[in-house]
């Protein structure tokens, strides 16, 4: 999921629908996108207990993982993540939409969008609006509330999810370093 919300929040206003899109005025190249997560109406596993001198000897990376993890359900779960965005992917509609999505842009300016979107995928319909606000051309905060019911057809499922994201994006450089944007083959 590493940079995919910061390029949807970013590339959804260039996507194609009926209605005129004026994408967000920012600068294109390297952000930064943190972002704070929460869910509620599904259950989570049993966390396994470690003891320090075994959560001492896990790489920092699982470690950190493991004591976001720890809080449970409806804690929020922050993560950072960097994207690569074009002026091509700004001014271009996305050319990989989910195809079991549709989604209706509700409004458009070059400072703020809102977004209502549905999608159906197997036994699993999910419903939700995305707001984007540009603060400046170097800073985008914005949040997106989700709901995904399930048809109670697969064991152990829950029959909904709620999840609510917030995120701060800010502006890094013009240039993308080794970070590629989404889609590249390079």
């Amino acid at each position: 999921m590493k940079g995919i919300l910061l390029a949807i929040v970013i590339l959804c206003p260039a996507a194609t629908w009926a209605q005129d899109i004026k994408p967000v005025d920012v600068k294109p190249g390297l952000w930064e996108n943190t972002t704070t997560t929460e869910m509620s109406g599904m259950a989570m596993p049993q966390m396994p207990q470690l003891t320090p001198e075994q959560l001492a000897q896990l790489p920092p990376e699982a470690r950190a993982r493991l004591q976001a993890m720890k809080g449970g359900m409806g804690t929020p779960r922050v993560s950072t993540s960097k994207a690569c965005i074009t002026k091509e992917q700004l001014s271009k509609p996305l050319s990989n939409i989910d195809q079991s999505c549709t989604a209706k842009l509700v409004s458009s300016t070059s400072s703020s969008q809102q977004i209502h979107f549905d999608c159906s995928r197997g036994n699993t319909k999910t419903v939700g609006d995305l707001t984007l606000n540009r603060v400046d051309s170097e800073h985008m905060k914005g949040d997106m509330a989700m709901k995904a019911t399930g048809d109670g057809s697969t064991p152990g499922a829950p029959a909904s999810v709620t999840i609510k994201v917030t995120f701060n994006n800010k502006w890094l450089s013009a240039d993308c370093g080794d970070v590629k944007p989404s889609g590249s083959d390079k």
